[in-house]
């Protein structure tokens, strides 16, 4: 490790992996060292316990942690967080990449000015990992993500006890009591190798409520997406109350909320192969408004 450079351990995974599970083990955990930056993609996602909470800057991007922590939104924008931390008395980071990004893409942007990539770290879902290499939309990324890891972190061994993984690589249970350590300490053998370049290209679209919706409508618009859909995360008003949705493949969860998370907004974000559009008929935020007000 390069002397006064801060180190970059990247956290990646496929969509639905855990990724978000393991930062907010992460945050809350008491060892986790003070100067320690987490960028995230999306603050919606992570739990941060009000008790953790020390300040939020003015356009809510980062928040100050009680633990002498930050907490920071890359908001697509990776350099533009790097050079908030910069600023910032900061000692390592923890960067959570996009599940649809390759780690070895992510780790050439993390030879910035003043830090420096120290360990690709990727999440695998016991539960679905095997599906997933075999998909004919995801296989390939799927596959070069787990082999652009470093180190591999298997997370939902609940749901599949017997699984194993045939890969080279060093393996870690998510529930490993030395997680924190082993994540942190973590030195990769050099940067990530790129191992393919998938075809096509994923999309997104984002459907922002502003029509009542039932409970049942929802649950009978997530149950029945194409194939080619490959995540549907948000939050949306019901005759039930608020409903978080967390949807990845065939595994759909629905949580009843008292209240909305802090800066939270309601709506739903469905990413999707774009390849697949004409399959999809189009996703479009005016047809799933048509589709959850039927």
């Amino acid at each position: 490790m390069s002397q006064g450079l801060c180190p970059i351990t990247l956290v990646g995974g496929y969509l639905g992996a855990g990724k978000t599970t393991l930062i907010n083990r992460l945050l809350a955990h008491p060892e986790l060292p003070a100067q320690t930056a987490v960028l995230v993609n999306d603050f919606g996602d992570i739990n941060i316990d009000a008790s953790l909470i020390r300040s939020q800057s003015e356009d809510g991007t980062v928040i100050g942690l009680s633990n002498g922590c930050i907490c920071c939104s890359i908001s697509d924008d990776l350099s533009k967080a790097l050079d908030q931390m910069a600023a910032l008395p900061i000692q390592r980071v923890i960067l959570e990449t996009s599940g649809v990004a390759e780690p070895a893409r992510v780790w050439q942007h993390c030879n910035y000015p003043g830090f420096i990539p120290k360990a690709s770290v990727v999440v695998v879902d016991a539960h679905s990992v095997t599906k997933r290499l075999q998909d004919k939309y995801v296989g390939a990324l799927v596959n070069a993500q787990l082999q652009q890891a470093h180190l591999l972190v298997i997370s939902k061994t609940d749901l599949n006890p017997d699984f194993t993984l045939d890969r080279l690589q060093p393996t870690l249970a998510s529930t490993d009591p030395n997680l924190l350590g082993t994540i942190l300490g973590w030195q990769g053998s050099g940067a990530p190798q790129h191992t393919t370049a998938p075809g096509g290209q994923f999309a997104a679209t984002t459907w922002h409520q502003r029509i009542s919706v039932t409970a049942q409508s929802l649950e009978t618009f997530l149950h029945n997406l194409d194939p080619a859909v490959q995540r549907v995360k948000g939050w949306v008003q019901t005759d039930q109350g608020i409903l978080q949705v967390n949807a990845v493949g065939e595994m759909v969860t629905v949580d009843k909320l008292k209240q909305l998370p802090p800066s939270a907004q309601l709506g739903l974000v469905l990413i999707y192969w774009a390849d697949a559009e004409s399959q999809l008929g189009g996703v479009t935020s005016d047809q799933i408004t048509i589709t959850l007000s039927g």
